[in-house]
């Protein structure tokens, strides 16, 4: 059986005690004990002087309609002012700052719950990886 493990450590010396947190997770389908598999993933540059100033990605099908998903996504900006806004359809998550991540669970219920990059600092070129984890969908035989 295959499985996916998302870990996070997390340290900090900048209190007057210092704070490690470790975490793991085994990233299972919804209602089995089988791991979610890799569906998508790639790699874009969003710049917000051209036609390139959104991305989307991960959109659901009538097959993949909410089920157990997971989204990674990453800036790789080395300048620090520029940020990729993050939203999912209209709904504003944050930003994500150069060198930012983000993992999440994400709930493909339809195809309004897309996830929406874009990169409003001008003059910014913004690179950015992603992968989306979630069951696969299931093509019915055609007969």
């Amino acid at each position: 059986m295959a499985t996916t493990t998302a870990s996070l450590s997390l340290s900090t010396d900048m209190l007057s005690s210092p704070i490690n947190i470790s975490a793991a997770s085994t990233l299972m389908k919804a209602d089995y004990n089988v791991g979610l598999d890799l569906v998508e993933s790639g790699r874009g540059t969003i710049a917000a002087a051209d036609g390139s100033k959104t991305a989307e990605f991960g959109l659901a099908t009538a097959l993949g309609n909410d089920k157990a998903t997971k989204l990674f996504l990453v800036n790789l900006a080395t300048d620090p002012s520029y940020f990729l806004d993050i939203d999912i359809h209209d709904t504003n998550l944050g930003k994500l700052y150069a060198g930012d991540w983000l993992f999440i669970p994400w709930s493909q219920t339809d195809v309004a719950a897309e996830i929406v990059i874009e990169s409003p600092v001008a003059g910014s070129v913004c690179p950015y990886e992603y992968a989306v984890l979630k069951e696969p969908e299931t093509l019915v035989a055609h007969s």
